[in-house]
């Protein structure tokens, strides 16, 4: 079911239609800094709640990572959330200050658990990795359709 729900989208995209996710994106483009490629890859790689009303993209970055949430709207358009500060809050679980410290760091969406209050909420890993060792920390952020943003 899902990789034909993918396909479908490749397929628009490759036609030349752009779906609801990249439209949002390309929306939100100047204010997130985002390349045309990078729109393109974050819209194949997102990953999407059960009922495909939510999506979540990661794109990593030298100065720390790009973490968005789009959440259809009841008009059907979608409106992106930043939630580039969760890898932080994963970060600072682990105790030391900061990106710098490690030599790599990243993170992206893990999964969606599936609620019946109306909110949605996304599970975000983090991996870092210090001195030949890797760490691995998650966050879970509880998001309302307006965008409004609880880490926990």
């Amino acid at each position: 079911m899902f990789r034909a729900l993918l396909v479908i989208v490749l397929l628009a995209t490759a036609a030349g239609g752009e779906t609801p996710l990249e439209k949002t994106l390309q929306s939100a483009a100047t204010k997130l800094h985002l390349t045309p490629a990078e729109i393109q890859t974050a819209a194949q790689k997102a990953v999407w709640n059960e009922h495909r009303n939510a999506a979540a993209i990661t794109l990593q970055r030298a100065q720390g990572v790009l973490a968005i949430v789009l959440l259809q709207q009841p008009g059907g358009n979608f409106l992106a959330v930043d939630v580039s500060q969760v890898e932080a809050a994963n970060l600072g679980k682990l105790g030391l200050k900061g990106r710098r410290v490690y030599e790599r760091v990243e993170t992206t969406p893990l999964e969606w658990i599936s609620r019946k209050d109306g909110l949605f909420q996304m599970v975000f890993r983090t991996r870092a990795w210090s001195g030949g060792q890797r760490y691995t920390v998650t966050e879970p952020l509880i998001i309302a359709l307006d965008g409004r943003v609880v880490w926990r």
